[in-house]
């Protein structure tokens, strides 16, 4: 199991609640009661117009037939729940380590979506505190051949088995059609990994339409130290940002000493200015920047008692993340 913050879920406050992850306040509770929205069902294809009939060329019979058949397909793609018909890629172990790190820190499973433009993966901890959505494009891959599907993983074994690649060292993934196992290459090494049934794996969250009224561009550098900063005197850690003058500020309260970190401007780019301020969880904020990538920009949209989304970039810009992590509120 890999270690998250379901420390910080223990704990009671009498003043205090968790949000989810819409900005909603919650009573208080024992734990943190912080939800995300999961939905499991499948979605549900549209309905294909039947096209009309008119007397007219073969070949525009011909073009209505085809168009029609590339939509039964589409439609059937996209309704794809089983494991992929198709599934061959090789992929830099550097990469592939980074996005079983990113997951592992608030999951150990997860659903894979399988397409021909690459994989995703999206996953909310057994708190409903943190969520992660992670796309990796095809291009991410040194080679990618691939039809629609799903699979379900053991993250913890899946790194285990790519922990023996170097950074640079080619990892090879297939899946055996006949047993549904994982074939991983490293290094003249062979895995065999049996896939969990997705099915069993916790649902996936929704991600809600928030409106986050302050946004800025921030080294991950910074918030490291932000958060190494507020360990020393508190568990939990706040955000703030100051309108005018424009400032952007970490923060943490403890019983008998404080810290507070105001971000350089050099750390700083794309501001979007408000007045708003918001309580985390330490616990959970250092789990999610201590695998963030060295040196990786990190996008933040956050707002007044509003979940904080922290997005960036992976493998060159073929892979995106998005994490989420819900608030804390505090009722005086």
């Amino acid at each position: 199991m890999s270690t998250n913050a379901n420390s910080d879920t223990a704990e009671t406050e009498s003043t205090g609640a968790e949000t989810d992850a819409g900005g909603n306040q919650e009573p208080d509770v024992d734990q943190d009661g912080a939800e995300i929205a999961t939905e499991d069902e499948p979605v549900e294809s549209s309905s294909m117009e039947e096209p009309e009939t008119t007397a007219g060329s073969e070949s525009e019979e011909e073009h209505d037939a085809d168009g029609a058949a590339d939509d039964a397909d589409a439609e059937e793609e996209s309704t794809v729940e089983g494991p992929p018909a198709t599934f061959q890629a090789a992929i830099q172990g550097g990469t592939l380590k980074t996005v079983l790190k990113t997951l592992r820190a608030i999951v150990d499973e997860a659903r894979i979506h399988i397409d021909q433009n690459g994989i995703s993966m999206r996953a909310v901890d057994p708190a409903n505190v943190a969520m992660d959505d992670l796309d990796l494009n095809a291009a991410a891959f040194e080679s990618y051949d691939a039809r629609p599907g799903v699979i379900g993983v053991d993250l913890d074994r899946f790194a285990d088995a790519v922990g023996m690649a170097n950074k640079g060292d080619l990892v090879q993934l297939s899946l055996d059609q006949q047993t549904r196992k994982l074939i991983i290459h490293v290094d003249g090494v062979e895995f065999t990994m049996a896939c969990l049934n997705p099915k069993t794996i916790r649902a996936e969250p929704e991600i809600p339409d928030l409106d986050h009224p302050a946004e800025v561009t921030i080294s991950r550098g910074a918030l490291d130290r932000g958060a190494k900063a507020a360990d020393m005197v508190s568990d939990h850690i706040r955000l703030t940002m100051v309108k005018a003058p424009e400032q952007f500020c970490i923060e943490a309260e403890g019983d008998t000493d404080d810290v507070e970190l105001e971000i350089d401007s050099e750390d700083l780019e794309d501001v979007t200015a408000a007045d708003v301020e918001a309580l985390f969880s330490l616990d959970y904020m250092k789990d999610i920047v201590r695998t963030i990538p060295k040196g990786t920009a990190v996008t933040m949209l956050f707002g007044t008692d509003l979940p904080v989304i922290m997005a960036y970039e992976l493998a060159d810009g073929d892979g995106q993340v998005r994490r989420m992590l819900a608030p804390r509120i505090r009722t005086d």
